[in-house]
């Protein structure tokens, strides 16, 4: 019998409010259960929303590794939407998969990075080869899109960002590797008279929130790092 697990409990979960044996109940319900996955991504997605009505601020310098829970409920997630099993990457270990849920594109992942910190924009391009090289070793169909907003954007532009080498790389070897830059950023960006200049290859969406919820709305798994 599955653990029931109410919005409440979800909603303290994503926000990390959790005690060290309640996170680990859910956490452990969420890894086994597509569809409470999806209910979490949704839960996280609908703050998003919230956040993205208002203008963004300037980022704010930060040091923080993102919140314990968020990460775990990202690796629960690519099992739980993914299924793929036997993937090591940064900070976890995954030793087992769950079949996805029937409302999950478990060959369809998106990957948020709103945060110009460097050791965020290293682990999304971790996480992405790490999903990639899976795919390939398994023989599994797999799409990964990358999208990048606010300070997140410094990765997909040219001059700026300090892993192009790396990025063309990636997207040389995986043809299922895209890059996704928000439209609006790029905007403001430019309404301050700075010049944005982006990788090859990188497509530009009207915003990082529209391109999300239009991969949502198609069943793709939801990842923000």
């Amino acid at each position: 019998m599955k653990p029931v697990i109410s919005d409440e409990e979800l909603n303290a979960f994503v926000d990390d409010e959790l005690d060290a044996a309640d996170r680990e109940r859910v956490l452990a319900a969420v890894a086994t259960d597509g569809a409470l996955a999806q209910r979490a991504c949704a839960l996280r997605l609908t703050k998003e929303h919230v956040r993205h009505a208002y203008a963004e601020p300037p980022a704010a310098p930060s040091h923080a590794r993102p919140t314990p829970a968020w990460r775990a409920l990202a690796t629960a997630l690519l099992v739980a939407g993914a299924a793929l099993a036997g993937w090591t990457a940064r900070d976890r270990a995954l030793e087992s998969a769950s079949p996805a849920s029937r409302h999950a594109d478990s060959g369809h992942v998106i990957l948020h990075l709103a945060d110009r910190e460097a050791a965020r924009a290293e682990t999304v391009l971790d996480d992405a080869e790490g999903l990639l090289l899976a795919a390939r070793e398994s023989g599994r169909p797999m799409v990964v899109e990358l999208v990048a907003n606010a300070g997140g954007l410094d990765l997909l532009r040219a001059g700026v960002s300090p892993h192009a080498d790396r990025i063309a790389r990636l997207r040389a070897e995986h043809a299922n590797f895209t890059l996704i830059a928000c439209g609006q950023t790029i905007e403001r960006l430019r309404e301050r008279g700075i010049e944005v200049r982006l990788l090859p290859g990188t497509r530009v969406a009207n915003s990082a929130l529209d391109q999300i919820v239009t991969r949502m709305g198609q069943g793709w798994s939801y990842v923000r790092i």
